[in-house]
């Protein structure tokens, strides 16, 4: 049995949780945890205790890649515990949002490798598939085939005194390979889920037949959306989709009136059981 439970998302199915702009989920298998992302404050830490999670007994941690939304609440973590935590090699990129034509900025990135590890961290770098646990694996480097999708227009990232195009290669997933197929945590799939979908079956030779986690449906053009449904459509496969995040509410509705039951509304305190 592997438990996933959602600490940090956009919203809260009850009472007493926090919700923030971010995203945390717990992978509990064989009593091991792995951390999936940390949202972007000590929200993780309010939405732990009401869950009756202990933090010092998570020892490993994943993140998706460099955006304060996913390794913010990492420095609250680390009051707790001193977990290895499995990355990109490019996750701690200088980056940035443009908030329009006149070239302001908007920093999204996240804090110096050395100030979580002056504060415990432990940090693994790979861009290659790592196997964290028996059976659940980071993807690694993400590759993108389709037509339709694309990274954000507006992130960019410092680069030799210079601020070029942000194309979130340190974007990963998290991968429980299954008996009966690969069951997938985005961050936010900045790459695309089709893309990362595609690319994970061909590295693992075995179908996805669910995911978690964000989307970046809500931010994407209409032409990605439209066609992200139109694939879906041929994944009869693909029999749980937690939309969540930067999939917005508008989507995450949109998905449930196309896919009914298929899809769960992955919200703070869901619980998702394999």
């Amino acid at each position: 049995m592997i438990k996933i439970t959602t600490i940090v998302e956009n919203t809260a199915a009850k009472a007493k949780f926090r919700a923030e702009h971010g995203l945390s989920m717990l992978v509990e298998k064989d009593g091991q945890f792995i951390l999936w992302d940390t949202g972007q404050s000590d929200c993780i830490v309010h939405n732990a205790k009401i869950l009756g999670i202990d933090l010092s007994k998570i020892k490993t941690v994943a993140l998706s890649h460099g955006h304060y939304d996913h390794v913010g609440g990492l420095e609250y973590l680390l009051d707790y515990t001193s977990p290895a935590i499995y990355a990109h090699p490019e996750i701690f990129r200088k980056r940035y949002s443009k908030l329009s034509d006149d070239g302001n900025l908007r920093y999204i990135g996240i804090k110096d490798r050395k100030f979580y590890e002056d504060k415990g961290a432990q940090f693994s770098l790979s861009a290659e598939p790592v196997e964290i646990f028996n059976g659940i694996f980071t993807s690694g480097f993400e590759d993108m085939h389709t037509d339709f999708e694309e990274v954000d227009k507006n992130f960019v990232y410092e680069k030799e005194g210079e601020y070029v195009k942000d194309y979130v290669e340190d974007d990963m997933s998290l991968v429980i390979d299954m008996k009966d197929g690969l069951f997938v945590l985005f961050g936010c799939a900045h790459r695309g889920i089709i893309n990362i979908m595609d690319d994970i079956e061909n590295l693992f030779g075995k179908k996805v037949i669910g995911f978690l986690g964000g989307t970046h449906l809500g931010p994407a053009s209409e032409n990605q959306r439209k066609r992200t449904i139109e694939e879906l459509k041929k994944r009869e496969c693909v029999q749980i989709m937690g939309p969540s995040h930067c999939t917005g509410m508008l989507m995450s509705s949109t998905l449930f009136c196309e896919f009914k039951d298929r899809v769960i509304f992955n919200n703070v305190g869901t619980v998702v059981q394999l």
